[in-house]
């Protein structure tokens, strides 16, 4: 098999991910990522805790931009995730307004279940895969 070239993933539409193909490398983030609760598109208290810690990040740097990605587990269809990841990087997105950052230092992407963080099959996965992911640029 002919090994690919590395990609950083932020540089792959979700179009190109292989299907059934999980996609484990990704740009790390200073910041933890905010998880979510099984078909939710709501911040938990320790996303929120999150956030704050990412908005006061944003506030002493006010040059900085932030990609928010929102990811979802394998569940549901496709097209039912990638509504969904965009339900909760936007619900991110909009958390960490309220908390003074501008919204123009913000912007969201879905993938859906194309890129899952764990690649496994079981509750434990799923939980892991349930996610907004922080990428500075």
């Amino acid at each position: 098999m002919k090994e690919a070239p590395a990609v950083p993933p932020t540089a792959m539409a979700p179009a190109l991910a292989e299907p059934g193909v999980a996609v484990t490398e990704e740009i790390p983030s200073r910041f933890d990522d905010v998880l979510f609760d099984f078909d939710q598109a709501v911040v938990r208290e320790d996303g929120r805790k999150t956030c704050q810690v990412v908005a006061a990040y944003l506030k002493k740097n006010p040059r900085a931009k932030l990609l928010i990605e929102g990811h979802c587990d394998e569940r549901g269809t496709a097209e039912y995730n990638l509504a969904l990841g965009e339900r909760r990087a936007v619900a991110v997105m909009n958390y960490l307004v309220s908390l003074g950052v501008p919204k123009g230092n913000l912007s969201t992407i879905s993938f859906g279940e194309e890129r899952p963080l764990d690649p496994g099959h079981d509750e434990g996965a799923w939980a892991r895969n349930r996610r907004a992911h922080f990428v500075l640029k």
